[in-house]
């Protein structure tokens, strides 16, 4: 069994507007000849243990469309992927979005010794949880949650996934000491792909 970095792609709609949310965890316990399985049990535990709390920081507006998993390095790998009606798995915080190009930064702080950290683009923020161009604190609590149950890690068929900051340059993954709120909230260019399209 070893030790690998996966890939995990939410894509989901702000009413009709694209959203690509990209998360890589580390398994420990992945067979490396079967990335179907690793990618199954990664999507497998996400829904189960971070899912709710990760609709609970997002407006009905949202709606996750799909999951998608892969193995980030070594590649080649198999995607793995589950699909979901329209308005199955909507967020539940509020009804509206503040804007269907507005979308949070989230910057991972890595341990010392990283040469840089990470980035998550949130898909929407709700409404209400942006006055006067800063976050509400109960949407941070909110993100806060979800973002433990990444950090803390979830066990699902034998592998136990925990959220990471991965370097395309360097190829190496790295453990999250924590996060920062950006104080920009702006148009998310790098996730606005059309659906359908091969990340």
């Amino acid at each position: 069994m070893a030790t690998e970095t996966y890939e995990l792609a939410i894509e989901g709609t702000v009413v009709a507007s694209y959203r690509q949310t990209l998360l890589h965890f580390t398994g420990v316990g992945v067979a490396s000849v079967d990335t179907v399985a690793a990618g199954e049990s990664l999507i497998a535990g996400f829904i189960a243990n971070c899912e709710v709390s990760f609709l609970l920081t997002l407006p009905q507006a949202y709606s996750i469309n799909a999951y998608r998993a892969r193995r980030a390095t070594p590649k080649p790998s198999f995607v793995s992927h589950q699909e979901f009606g329209v308005g199955v798995k909507q967020g539940t915080r509020g009804s509206d979005a503040v804007g269907q190009q507005t979308c949070p930064s989230i910057f991972l702080v890595p341990t010392m010794g990283t040469k840089s950290g990470g980035r998550i683009f949130w898909p929407s923020i709700p409404a209400g949880d942006v006055q006067q161009s800063s976050y509400v604190a109960a949407w941070q609590t909110a993100v806060n949650t979800a973002l433990t149950a990444m950090t803390t890690g979830f066990t699902n068929a034998g592998i136990t996934w925990t959220l990471a900051i991965f370097s395309r340059k360097l190829l190496t993954a790295s453990t999250v000491a924590g996060h920062n709120f950006s104080p920009l909230i702006g148009f998310q260019a790098k996730r606005r792909s059309p659906i359908g399209a091969v990340a």
